[in-house]
């Protein structure tokens, strides 16, 4: 007896369930097993649960995720297996200085000489394509000698030998600028190391973690916001390729799929280790950006740091008491070493202790723009363009419209809002519930309305000194932390 006859047999069915033969019964269990087989082997084919929204955002963005392994094996390889330190033969402090005014004015002349190519280029192109509106097109002062009596720049001679040696120049500053790179990097972690250390900031006497960035192109944020309220539901960190049209697709793409809102942006530095700064043409802002970078790696290192992300509360704080350190390092180094200005005669001249309380971030705001327009309209004249001012009025209102649930009417005046940026000189890409989120995380920035900023802000003018500032809130996990520290500080 084989088994499918045991198992029959074994069951004692009653006569009426006859039907059920032995050859049926093979034949079922047959069909049954090559049923089984059949969708094991088709299994791609056979519908699964719907992708996470996660999945829907990473495959709307063009742009491949960083590598941060990578970015790390090849930062530590550097630095393990890299020549000695570029200060390994000493320099004078003077000498120092001066190499690092020679290499930020040759960013400049990099930045400048960058627009003047891509003008000739632009005219080459116009030129050639003979362009109807190719009249209106602006020239380089080196390109308006050649103009013709009727405006036509097709005729200038020697268009070519132009664009090729701007091209030329562009790359022997280049060339010049990475030689000094790796020299002037280190040059400014020491000066910075010493101001930390000037400021107590460091561990048991000792700056560390230490104080190490590198000059690149930062990789881009993504953030995906929801629309009826401002707060970071998505984020990744994508490879640095900025190219306005694709990430403009990307971030369409994304709310057409997820009914959310995107942006992708540039960022100033991350703080992997080492860090990631810009190379920007302006020292004073790449001293406390690498300051600001140390501030989280040394966070990192207590509960404040170590809960970066789980909220968006935590995060904002962490920004802010980066944000705040990195500008007073950065600023100290400025002004020891590099400020050229005269100072101050009245250190305090520029406070505002006189000014009224303000209860609230929005009353602080209003309060300050009042006192200005007051001001202004003395002279009969309106308030002078301020983008601080005006993009945290932005912000205010869009928060108002929002928490009264009008969502797309919050769109529209955005939408508006961008454009009067824009007509005022500042080209903003983007401007929608997901860039307040990414930029309202810095809570002393124009684009955040919650009171963790001037919270901060307040603790630190009570405070001692940075020192004991930052001894503080390295031990905080939450704004009633915060909260605490300030009741404390005024009992």
């Amino acid at each position: 007896m084989d088994r499918i006859e045991f198992i029959v047999s074994s069951l004692k069915l009653p006569d009426s369930y006859s039907f059920l033969n032995l050859a049926l019964l093979r034949r079922s269990s047959w069909k049954g097993i090559a049923l089984l087989m059949a969708l094991f082997l088709i299994g791609g084919s056979v519908p699964r649960s719907l992708p996470t929204r996660a999945q829907i955002i990473k495959s709307a963005v063009d742009l491949p995720d960083f590598n941060f392994f990578a970015w790390e094996l090849n930062a530590l390889g550097s630095a393990v297996f890299g020549d000695e330190s570029p200060l390994k033969d000493g320099l004078e402090e003077d000498a120092q200085v001066g190499l690092v005014r020679a290499y930020f004015e040759r960013a400049t002349l990099i930045s400048e000489k960058e627009v003047e190519l891509d003008g000739l280029v632009s005219e080459e192109a116009t030129a050639t394509t003979g362009d109807a509106e190719s009249e209106t097109v602006q020239v380089t002062d080196q390109a308006k000698q050649w103009e013709g009596p009727a405006g036509d720049y097709t005729s200038v001679p020697g268009r070519g030998m132009m664009i090729e040696e701007a091209r030329l120049e562009l790359a022997g500053l280049r060339r010049r600028q990475s030689a000094d790179r790796s020299l002037v990097e280190a040059i400014l972690q020491n000066q910075i190391r010493e101001e930390i250390r000037e400021a107590d900031l460091g561990l048991l006497g000792f700056v560390w973690p230490p104080v190490q960035f590198a000059f690149i192109e930062p990789p881009l944020k993504l953030t995906v916001s929801p629309r009826d309220r401002i707060s970071t539901l998505h984020s990744r960190v994508l490879q640095a390729d900025y190219d306005p049209v694709t990430l403009e697709e990307s971030e369409h793409t994304i709310e057409a799929h997820t009914g959310l809102s995107a942006h992708i942006s540039q960022i100033g530095g991350m703080a992997v280790f080492p860090a990631m700064v810009v190379e920007s043409s302006s020292l004073k802002w790449v001293l406390e950006t690498v300051a600001h970078e140390w501030a989280h790696h040394y966070l990192f290192l207590f509960p404040l740091g170590l809960r970066y992300a789980s909220s968006d509360e935590a995060t904002t704080i962490n920004e802010t008491v980066a944000e705040i350190v990195g500008v007073e390092i950065g600023e100290r180094v400025w002004r020891r070493l590099y400020d050229t200005s005269a100072p101050s005669a009245d250190p305090a001249a520029g406070s505002n202790d006189d000014m009224p309380c303000a209860c609230s971030t929005a009353d602080l705001w209003a309060l300050t723009y009042e006192m200005e327009q007051s001001r202004w309209e003395r002279y009969g004249r309106p308030l002078a363009f301020d983008f601080r001012r005006e993009m945290r009025e932005t912000r205010l209102h869009v928060d108002r419209l929002l928490k009264a649930g009008h969502v797309e009417t919050a769109e529209t005046y955005m939408e508006g809002r961008r454009r009067y940026f824009v007509a005022q000189g500042y080209p903003l890409r983007v401007l929608n519930q997901a860039y307040f989120a990414f930029n309202g995380n810095y809570g002393t920035g124009a684009a955040s309305s919650n009171p963790i900023g001037p919270m901060l802000e307040q603790l630190r003018e009570e405070s001692d000194s940075l020192a004991h500032f930052f001894g503080q809130v390295r031990w905080f996990t939450s704004m009633a932390d915060l909260e605490k520290a300030l009741q404390a500080n005024g009992e």
